[in-house]
């Protein structure tokens, strides 16, 4: 006959990935990806190390999940918005804010921290930070971008170089605040007041097609 199993404890089974995230999120900002060891993760979310191992391979798993949940899943949702009455300048001010924001997130821009830190050790980290979150972000951006010059809304220009005007500062800003920011707070250009939306500012006013006066 089947063990029953009631449903505090599937509930409880449901919640364990979520609960190894967590933990391994807060072990890997506080001790570094390379010295947080599973048993620690394990503890941490009050399970043992083979539970752990039954919904994680390895370390490496664990931080691919956390980046997936931080960057792309919020990049997703607006690519795939279907909005023909939305304007190309409206969506890509939404989209860069909405992946500024995620890098921001004290724990978001830790997750990145890492990346770069532990990328030398860790070279699936890279790959996977080049395909599932640079590479998105990358055909995304190009794409509003191509939109908007298709329906008159921006003036023909490179795509790819819009996407290193508006991409490559937010990436500059978060390793600067979560790497050098808590040793240099008072460094007045990167931290200057709203600097990230007055960059997104200019950068989409000199994408504005205007007519020729007659």
């Amino acid at each position: 006959m089947p063990e029953h199993v009631d449903a505090p404890c599937r509930r409880r089974k449901q919640a364990r990935p979520r609960e190894l995230l967590d933990a391994a999120l807060a072990l890997f900002v506080e001790k570094g990806f390379a010295a947080a060891r599973a048993e620690d993760i394990a503890a941490r979310a009050g399970v043992s190390k083979a539970t752990l191992y039954l919904y994680f391979r390895s370390k490496e798993d664990l931080l691919m999940a956390l980046m997936a949940e931080r960057f792309t899943s919020r990049l997703a949702i607006d690519a795939h918005e279907p909005s023909d009455a939305r304007t190309s300048p409206e969506l890509l001010r939404d989209v860069l804010t909405t992946w500024f924001s995620a890098l921001m997130e004290s724990q978001a821009g830790g997750i990145f921290k890492l990346v770069l830190t532990e990328v030398h050790n860790f070279p699936g980290l890279a790959d996977f930070w080049s395909h599932e979150v640079i590479e998105p972000a990358r055909c995304l951006v190009s794409r509003i971008v191509v939109r908007g010059i298709e329906r008159g809304e921006f003036r023909p220009v490179d795509p790819d170089l819009v996407v290193h005007a508006l991409v490559l500062p937010i990436l500059t800003t978060c390793l600067h605040r979560h790497a050098m920011g808590p040793s240099v707070p008072d460094d007045s250009l990167m931290n200057a007041p709203d600097l990230f939306n007055r960059h997104l500012e200019l950068v989409l006013e000199s994408l504005i097609h205007r007519p020729p006066l007659s």
